[in-house]
């Protein structure tokens, strides 16, 4: 049986649950990467921009830790 949990974030929380999540999806993929699963670390590359754009839509005060994921990123085989 599923369950869903709602919760409620304030914008600050949830750029910082998001900053969270891009930084474990960072390290994900590049284990990944160490580990030369290509299927894998194409689909983290696409979860990880999908989660800097919704950074990004949060507001400008991230743009410098968006910034520093995606120059660890290799981003451009999305």
């Amino acid at each position: 049986m599923q369950s869903s949990i709602a919760m409620s974030f304030e914008p600050e929380d949830k750029e910082k649950e998001l900053l969270a999540l891009a930084r474990l999806v960072t390290y994900a993929r590049d284990s990944s990467r160490t580990l030369n699963v290509e299927g894998v670390q194409y689909c983290l590359e696409l979860a990880l921009a999908a989660l800097l754009k919704e950074v990004e839509e949060c507001g400008d005060k991230t743009a410098l830790l968006t910034n520093e994921l995606m120059s660890r990123a290799s981003l451009g085989n999305c």
